[in-house]
C-alpha cells in the first residue's frame, strides 16, 4: 500500500514524472468530460402553464422556425428558462437541452448532440479526445440532419465559454449560423457579446393579472383572484417569489387546520405576513439585488422556512444558510457529514434521517434541487441552489451568524477532503465537482481566514496535489496562487501546509514548462522547510528530487542524474527500499540516465522500478503506468521498436479505459507513440497522431507552450520524412513565430 501523503517528501517527490520524448507530466489542461451516451438532453419538464409570455414565445417561435437563434435575457429567477421550456413544446422539434451554465457541462451536452444528430461514437470520441476539431464535428453533423431540430443552450450566462476559446463574432466556435434553430437563455443582455448572431429577448416581470393567475395555478384554493392579484403586486411580478408562494400555499392547504395553527393559509394571509410578520431586512446590503427585490425574496424564503419549521423540520433554515456559504455550483451530497454538522449548536444531535427529510423538504417548497453528475463508476450525488436563492440568503442574519455558517463550510469541505484520495481516477469526479468549493472558502473575512488558516491550509494542500496528478495546471497554479496570497502563516500547522503548497504550485509550473518560476519556487521551499521540519534530510528529500527535475528540464543531464542518485540513495537509508519516495527517485534516475545517453542502464532501472510499483502501488496505479510508458521510450531509443509500440498500446489502453478524456497521459502516449511508429517507417498513422494531440493541445494552451513546441516539432519532422516540405516548412515557421512571441524558458 502507498505511504499517506502528506508531506514535501512524499506529497510531491512522484509529481513530476517524465514521459519520454516529452518531458514532465504534460498538463494540456483539457477540461474531461463523462463520455458518450451518459448524458440526458430531455428539457425539464413544465409543472404548471406559462403564464404572461404568449406574445414572446410566438415571436421566438417564429423566429426559431425562419432559422435565427435567439437569446432570452434576463436576471436571475425571472424565468427564462421556463419560457425556453415553452418554447420548445411549441416549436414542435426535437429539442436538445444543454447546460451551458459550465465549459464541462457544455462540452458533455453537445458532445451528446452530436451522437444524436448521427456521428458515430468513434469519430465523436476521437473529436473529443482532441484527435478533430469538436465543434467543426457538429456543425457538420447538425447540418446534415433531415429533421427538424432545436438546441437548447440553458444558463449560457458567460458568453465566452460559447466561443470555445475564440470570440464568438468569428462563428468558429460552439455558437454559429444555422439551419436549425438554437435558442439560448442567459443574464447578458449585451448585443456586443453575442457578434450578431443571435436576436436578443428581454424576460421582464409577470403583470399583476399573470402573476395572480400563476398563484392561482399553483393554490387555487387560496382566495379570489382579486387577493392574488393583490399579492402578485406585492410581490412585484418576480416569477420566482411567485412560484415559491404558490407552493407555500398548497402545502398548507394539504395540512390539518387544527386551532391554534398561525401560518398564512391563503393569499391575504401570506401579504399580511410579508408586511408585518418579518422586520424589515437591514443586514442584505452586499447582495446584488435592489432593496425592494431583496426584501420580496427574502421574506418569502421565510414564509416557506417558517413552515418547514412549524412541519416538523427546525433545521430546513440554517441548512438553507449553510448551503447559500458554498459556491456557486453543485455541492457534493457526501460533503454533509452528520457527524461533522452536529459540532454545530443549530444542528445539534441532527441524524442522517434528519437530514436527508430536511434537504426533501426544502426541495419541496422549491427552495433546493437534488440530482447527479455522472462518474466513471457511479453517479455522484450534488444538491443545487437556484442562484437568486443562495445570492438572496448568504447575507441573511448577524455577522456573527454569517461568520458561524462559513466556518462550518470549511469544516465540512476540510473533512471530504480528508477523505477522498487524490490520485485515483477514480475519485477525480468527486475532486472537479469539491474544486470550486476550495476556491471560494478563499474568499472569507480576515479573521475567520486566521481562525481557520490550518484546516483551509490543509483543503488546498490536497486540491493543489489532485490537479497536479489530474493534469488541472492552471486551475491548479491559480488555486495555489490565491491560497498562499490569503492564507496567514501565523501557526506552525498552517506553514506546514502552506509549503506544501508551493511546493504544489511548484510541480504544476513545472508541469508546464515554466522553469524559471519553478525554480523560484522550489528553491524557496528548500530555504523554508528546515525551519519548519527541522533538519532533517528526509523532508527535503521531495523538493531536492523536483530541483533536480528543473535541472533535466534544462539540459543538464548529468547534474541531475547525480542528484537524482543521492536522493534515491537517501530515501532508501531514510525511508526503505520499497518507499514510494524511494521508487519515484529511481524513476527519475532513469530518466537521467536515457538522457545522458545509457540506455542499457536507463533501461534496467527502469524494469526495477516498474516490477516494485507494480508490487507496492499496483499495476494499474498511475506512476506505475508512468515508468512503463517511459520504458517503452527507452526501448524505442535501442531500436526495439515493436516492443516498445506493445507497451505504449497497453499504457493508452490502460489511460483510455482509466483516466478521463483527455488526460496529459492519453496525450503523451499518443505523441509518444507517434514516435515509434514513425521509426518504423508508419509515418502517416505518425502524422494523424501528431496533429490530433497539436490540435488538442494548441485549442486548449495556445502556441506558447512548452509540450506544444515539442509535438510541433516532431510533427515537422514526420512530415519532412515523407517529403512534405511545403508542409513541414509551414510547421517549422509556426514553431519559430511562437520562439519570437514567447521565448522558450530557459
Amino acid at each position: 500500500m502507498p505511504e499517506p501523503v502528506h508531506n514535501v517528501l512524499s506529497g510531491n517527490i512522484g509529481a513530476s514524472v517524465q514521459a519520454g520524448d516529452i518531458h514532465g507530466d504534460v498538463n494540456f489542461n483539457v477540461l474531461p468530460s463523462t463520455g458518450p451516451g451518459l448524458g440526458s438532453l430531455a428539457p425539464p419538464a413544465l409543472t404548471h402553464d406559462v403564464r404572461g409570455r404568449g406574445e414572446l414565445v410566438a415571436e421566438v417561435v417564429e423566429e426559431l422556425r425562419a432559422g435565427r437563434s435567439c437569446v432570452l435575457h434576463g436576471a436571475g429567477g425571472y424565468g427564462k428558462t421556463t419560457v425556453a421550456q415553452q418554447v420548445a413544446a411549441e416549436l414542435g422539434a426535437e429539442a436538445w437541452w444543454v447546460d451551458a451554465s459550465s465549459e464541462r457541462s457544455l462540452h458533455d451536452g453537445l458532445r451528446e448532440v452530436a451522437l444524436r444528430a448521427g456521428a458515430s461514437p468513434q469519430e465523436v470520441h476521437e473529436a473529443w479526445e482532441g484527435r478533430g476539431h469538436a465543434p467543426d464535428l457538429l456543425w457538420r453533423q447538425l447540418a446534415q440532419v433531415e429533421f427538424r431540430w432545436l438546441l437548447v443552450l440553458d444558463n449560457a450566462d458567460d458568453v465566452r465559454v460559447l466561443g470555445a476559446g475564440r470570440p464568438i463574432a468569428e462563428r468558429t466556435g460552439w455558437l454559429r449560423a444555422s439551419t436549425g434553430s438554437v435558442l439560448i437563455t442567459s443574464r447578458d443582455g449585451n448585443p456586443q457579446s453575442w457578434g450578431g448572431l443571435a436576436r436578443l429577448h428581454a424576460i421582464e416581470t409577470l403583470s399583476v393579472a399573470d402573476g395572480a393567475q400563476m398563484l392561482l395555478d399553483r393554490a387555487p384554493d387560496a382566495g379570489s383572484a382579486e387577493s392574488a392579484g393583490d399579492l402578485a403586486r406585492r410581490l412585484a411580478g418576480l416569477p420566482l417569489a411567485l412560484h415559491l408562494a404558490g407552493q407555500y400555499l398548497a402545502v398548507v392547504a394539504t395540512m390539518p387546520q387544527v386551532p391554534g395553527l398561525d401560518l398564512p393559509v391563503d393569499f391575504d394571509s401570506y401579504r399580511t405576513a410579508l408586511d408585518d410578520r418579518w422586520p424589515e431586512v437591514t443586514e442584505l446590503l452586499e447582495t446584488p439585488y435592489p432593496l425592494t427585490e431583496r426584501e420580496t425574496l427574502h421574506r418569502t424564503w421565510e414564509l416557506s422556512l417558517d413552515l418547514l419549521a412549524e412541519r416538523g423540520y427546525p433545521t430546513a433554515r440554517p441548512l438553507l444558510r449553510l448551503l447559500s456559504h458554498f459556491a456557486d455550483a453543485p455541492i457534493p451530497l457526501e460533503v454533509l457529514r452528520t457527524d461533522i454538522l452536529a459540532k454545530a449548536p443549530v444542528f445539534a444531535e441532527i441524524t442522517a434521517v434528519h437530514l436527508a427529510a430536511a434537504i426533501k423538504a426544502l426541495a419541496g417548497v422549491g427552495l433546493l434541487s437534488s440530482d447527479s453528475l455522472h462518474g466513471p463508476e457511479k453517479p455522484v450525488p450534488v444538491l443545487r441552489l437556484h442562484p437568486v436563492v443562495r445570492e438572496t440568503n448568504r447575507y441573511v442574519g448577524s455577522p456573527l451568524e454569517r461568520g458561524n455558517y462559513m466556518a462550518h463550510s470549511v469544516a465540512l469541505l476540510a473533512e471530504m477532503a480528508a477523505n477522498v484520495e487524490e490520485t485515483d481516477p477514480a475519485t477525480w469526479p468527486r475532486w472537479r465537482i469539491l474544486l470550486p468549493h476550495c476556491t471560494a472558502m478563499l474568499d472569507l473575512p480576515v479573521v475567520l481566514r486566521a481562525r481557520m488558516a490550518s484546516m483551509m491550509a490543509w483543503t488546498c494542500e490536497r486540491a493543489t496535489r489532485f490537479c497536479s496528478t489530474a493534469g488541472l495546471a492552471l486551475q491548479g497554479i491559480d488555486l495555489a496562487r490565491t491560497a498562499l496570497s490569503y492564507l496567514p502563516d501565523t501557526e506552525v500547522e498552517a506553514l506546514h501546509h502552506l509549503l506544501n503548497i508551493r511546493n504544489n504550485l511548484a510541480v504544476l509550473l513545472l508541469s508546464r514548462g515554466e522553469l524559471n518560476e519553478a525554480e523560484v519556487e522550489f528553491r524557496a521551499v528548500w530555504e523554508s522547510a528546515p525551519a519548519i521540519f527541522g533538519e532533517n534530510y528526509a523532508n527535503l528529500l521531495g523538493v531536492r528530487n523536483n530541483i533536480a527535475a528543473v535541472l533535466q528540464d534544462r539540459g543538464e543531464y548529468e547534474r541531475a542524474e547525480s542528484e537524482f542518485r543521492a536522493v534515491a540513495e537517501l530515501a532508501a537509508e531514510a525511508l526503505g527500499a520499497e518507499s514510494t519516495a524511494t521508487l519515484t527517485a529511481r524513476h527519475h534516475l532513469a530518466g537521467a540516465l536515457r538522457f545522458c545517453g545509457r540506455l542499457a542502464e536507463a533501461k534496467a532501472e527502469y524494469q526495477a522500478v516498474l516490477e516494485l510499483r507494480g508490487q507496492v502501488l499496483g499495476a494499474e496505479h498511475i506512476h506505475t503506468m508512468t515508468t512503463r510508458s517511459d520504458l517503452a521510450s527507452v526501448l524505442s531509443d535501442l531500436g526495439e521498436s515493436a516492443l516498445a509500440e506493445a507497451e505504449f498500446r497497453k499504457v493508452l489502453d490502460w489511460a483510455l479505459n482509466t483516466l478521463e478524456d483527455n488526460h496529459p497521459r492519453i496525450l503523451i502516449t499518443r505523441a509518444n507513440l507517434a514516435g515509434v511508429l514513425s521509426a518504423r517507417g508508419a509515418l502517416e498513422q505518425a502524422e494523424s497522431e501528431l496533429r490530433a494531440v497539436l490540435t488538442a493541445a494548441d485549442e486548449v494552451l495556445g502556441a506558447d507552450h512548452v509540450h506544444v513546441r515539442t509535438v510541433r516539432d516532431q510533427l515537422a519532422n514526420v512530415l519532412l520524412d515523407q517529403g512534405k516540405r511545403a508542409e513541414a516548412e509551414a510547421v517549422l515557421r509556426e514553431a519559430r513565430a511562437a520562439d519570437l512571441a514567447f521565448p522558450k524558458p530557459r
